[in-house]
């Protein structure tokens, strides 16, 4: 029998409630994860079977503390907002991270976070990518439940990335954003073949007047049908807030808040920049970490085969990009 420390997080969490944000198990020791095959790390994400599971690793690139692999119950994603925040949070308590600044190295390439408070940390992401709009609604808005009296007509349902790409679709109360009924098979079939198979619903209608958006997301082809709290959906939910002045008292550099996860009983707070410093251009998300749980997973050890045929390889990470 084998053993794996891990740390169990939960990210973009809420004071106001005893049960929120999104949960994060990380596997944070190199030397053990060294030992995991991809079909190992992607069997222990089932297990804990939450929306993501990382694995840390010595880095590769430059500039970087470590390397993490972040995986969904169905595959390996290059980037996601909670498991890079939650993951920095943990490799800081193991020690691994010792500065208020450090830089992880994801799929998608070296990913800066910063630590505000003992539990706010914050990660920059890339400039936003504004893709194509949705012309053929009907399909899409059935797939979620709703109809096009839901939709605000005032701003178009569009794609935007800023290192995974969202299909994001204003909506015209808080009421329609909680009727929506996500179907995993109608989403994959109205979004074949477009630069995403991930929707995000808003309104600016809130529970909490400080809000400034409520926000679901629906991902199920990666194994996610709702995600109590998404950083790498916020990023593009606040670039499309301000690039397409849904906010009328907001002022562009202010930071923005979104609430998530209420209809899941995991309330989350995530909060929104547009940097105008020297990250000008770049999306910051920031959002509080708290620890849940420090454990060690057991695992059988592998069965020695005697087999003539060469051996197989991990087969390469399925990543979906804007690019």
């Amino acid at each position: 029998m084998r053993s794996f420390p891990f740390v169990q997080t939960s990210v973009f969490t809420d004071d106001r409630y005893a049960f929120s944000g999104n949960q994060l198990a990380t596997f944070w020791d190199y030397e053990s994860n060294a030992r995991l095959s991809f079909d190992e790390m992607q069997g222990i994400t089932r297990e804990m079977n939450y929306s993501e599971t990382t694995f840390a690793f010595p880095p590769v690139m430059q500039d970087c503390v470590s390397k993490v692999r972040i995986f969904t119950p169905a595959r390996e994603i290059p980037f996601a907002g909670h498991p890079t925040l939650g993951t920095a949070f943990v490799l800081r308590s193991k020690m691994l991270i010792k500065a208020d600044h450090a830089a992880l190295e994801l799929g998608i390439g070296r990913t800066e976070v910063d630590f505000i408070t003992e539990d706010m940390v914050r990660m920059v992401q890339n400039p936003p990518e504004f893709l194509g709009e949705v012309e053929e609604t009907k399909k899409v808005l059935s797939a979620i439940g709703l109809t096009e009296k839901a939709v605000s007509d005032d701003h178009p349902m569009q794609f935007v990335s800023t290192g995974f790409p969202f299909l994001i679709i204003p909506l015209k109360s808080l009421p329609a954003v909680q009727k929506a009924a996500p179907n995993p098979v109608a989403i994959a079939r109205a979004l074949e073949g477009q630069a995403s198979r991930a929707v995000l619903i808003f309104s600016t209608g809130t529970v909490h007047g400080e809000s400034n958006a409520h926000a679901r997301m629906f991902a199920p082809d990666v194994g996610v049908l709702e995600d109590p709290a998404t950083g790498s959906a916020a990023g593009p939910l606040g670039a499309y807030l301000e690039h397409h002045h849904v906010l009328p008292t907001h002022v562009n550099g202010e930071i923005m808040t979104v609430e998530q996860g209420y209809e899941m009983h995991r309330p989350s707070r995530l909060l929104v920049q547009m940097a105008r410093d020297k990250r000008k251009g770049k999306i910051l998300v920031s959002g509080k970490v708290r620890l849940t749980a420090d454990g060690v997973f057991y695992l059988k050890s592998p069965r020695k085969q005697q087999s003539t045929q060469p051996q197989v390889q991990d087969p390469p990470p399925v990543w979906r990009t804007s690019r």
